[in-house]
Order: C-alpha cells, then structure tokens, then sequence
C-alpha cells in the first residue's frame, strides 16, 4: 500500500509565519489584554478570516505566538556550580531583556493571571529554568562542590528569582555584572568555590 506524503504549501507556512511574529510584536508592544485579532490581521495583512481558519480564537494564537519566541533553556554541565550558574543565569538575563522573547514576558506573567492555558505555558518556562537549576546544584553535590543538606527547589528558585525581581519589579539593568553577583551570592550560600 503505497503511502500519501501531505505537502504543506509555503504559502501557508509564510502566512502562519508572519501572522505569529506580529501577534508577537503586538503582545511586546501593548500587552495581552490590547492585542485583537483585527490588529493582528491589519499589521500583518493577514485576512481575520485566515486568521480564524488556523487558530479557533485570539487566546490560542497569543499562546502559540508567545511559545514560538521562547527560548529553550540551557543544560550547562561545564564541570563547576560557578560555570553551570553563570551559563544559565546569563542566558535567563538575555531572554529577559535581548531576545525575541523580552518584550513577550510581562505580557505573559500578567495573562497568566487570567487565562489558563498561558499559566501553564508560563509554569511549564519556570519549571524549565528552576529544574536547568537544580540539575546544576546535583552534580554540584556529586562533584562534591557542595553538601546535600540544602532544599534544593527554595535554592533554585532564589537563584532565578533575583533577576526576574531586577527585569519586572525594579526595572533595573540585568547586566553580565549583576548575573556575576548572583551566581558569587549563590555559590557562597551553597559553600562552592
């Protein structure tokens, strides 16, 4: 029985494409509870009736929008607490503040609030960023770099906590400097070299 290839057109993909970053755009520049579909479709040039045949409504494409310009999270094993620290905690402070995904986090913090399917999209890229943590402090002990005696969950949650505290409450600069201070702050907390 011979099988069936779909081939999806280009043209499809381009207009999902493009419908997604301006969606994205939009969310980064209003916020989530501004965003429609007609602003979407007008910026985009995307008809709203396109627009519907791809997404059953505006929450489903602001989630997929939302996703599409997170970025994953890095799983350092650079043979020391200190690198594996700095390596995320850096990486957390560019989608913070440089990457595509910056301008698309407090949006998705305050819909999260209201709209089930962004808080798990948001829980699912906290329980990413904590778990790229905690991972780091095991081998940390396995290594011997530190004890096991520490709550492992409260450590990695301070460790990403201060900078989303600096990016959404205090709004000051997440610069390497300040990531730098964070890791030095968490190492000597944990007793790692």
């Amino acid at each position: 029985m011979a099988t069936v290839h779909q081939r999806i057109d280009p043209r499809i993909t381009r207009t999902r494409e493009s419908v997604l970053s301006i969606a994205a755009e939009l969310l980064a520049e209003v916020g989530w509870g501004t965003v429609t579909i007609e602003s979407i479709s007008a910026r985009s040039g995307v008809a709203r009736t396109t627009i519907y045949r791809h997404w059953p409504d505006l929450p489903a494409l602001l989630a997929e929008a939302m996703q599409s310009v997170l970025e994953p999270c890095p799983e350092p094993d650079t043979g020391s607490l200190r690198g594996d620290l700095t390596v995320i905690l850096r990486a957390l402070a560019g989608v913070l503040t440089r990457s595509a995904s910056a301008g698309v986090m407090t949006s998705m913090i305050d819909a999260a609030e209201r709209d089930p399917q962004i808080a798990a999209l948001q829980a699912s890229f906290t329980r990413e960023r904590r778990l790229a943590s905690s991972r780091a402090l095991d081998r940390a002990v396995a290594r011997n770099e530190i004890g096991g005696d520490y709550d492992f969950e409260v450590e990695a949650a301070l460790i990403g906590g201060a900078l989303f505290y600096r990016r959404l409450v205090s709004r000051e600069p997440l610069s390497d400097r300040f990531v730098d201070r964070v890791v030095d702050a968490a190492c000597a907390r944990l007793g790692a070299p």
